[in-house]
């Protein structure tokens, strides 16, 4: 398995990445994947043109969507840095930020996935399996998840 190859294509959810580029085809022309982690995930899990590109869609739906939750979160980090930093104890306004701040954690990685999910369902019996083996860690730990999905 080449599971070091590139796993970044779904990092989206903590870096705010764009969604995908496409080559203009022509017609009956068969469609060329411009990000390498698209081709390294059509080539590992063997998916048709028609499946990358169904999966390349929702990626960007999926990406569109977090951005603007993930500056939320960065937004709510630094509130809860500061407010730590204070040196004002565990007030009720550091109590507030950090639940705050864990809902969104939450949220992103009940989107995260439910993504995964989604990209599975695309993919055909088996593949699917095999992909969500490798993207679970991702999804249940994600400060770990990456790190050790691509070791």
């Amino acid at each position: 398995m080449k599971l070091k190859a590139t796993l970044v294509l779904f990092a989206a959810v903590t870096a705010g990445a764009s969604g995908f580029a496409w080559r203009a085809i022509r017609p009956g022309e068969k469609p060329v994947v411009a990000e390498r982690e698209l081709q390294w995930l059509q080539r590992e899990f063997r998916l048709s043109d028609d499946a990358t590109l169904r999966i390349a869609a929702l990626h960007r739906r999926y990406t569109t969507d977090c951005e603007s939750q993930w500056l939320t979160l960065q937004a709510s980090q630094a509130e809860l840095a500061r407010l730590m930093q204070s040196g004002r104890g565990m007030t009720p306004e550091l109590a507030a930020a950090l639940d705050r701040s864990s809902a969104m954690v939450a949220e992103c990685q009940r989107r995260m996935a439910q993504h995964f999910l989604e990209v599975a369902a695309i993919m055909p019996p088996g593949t699917s399996e095999r992909y969500i083996a490798v993207m679970t860690p991702v999804a249940t730990h994600p400060e770990q998840g990456w790190r050790n999905a691509m070791h």
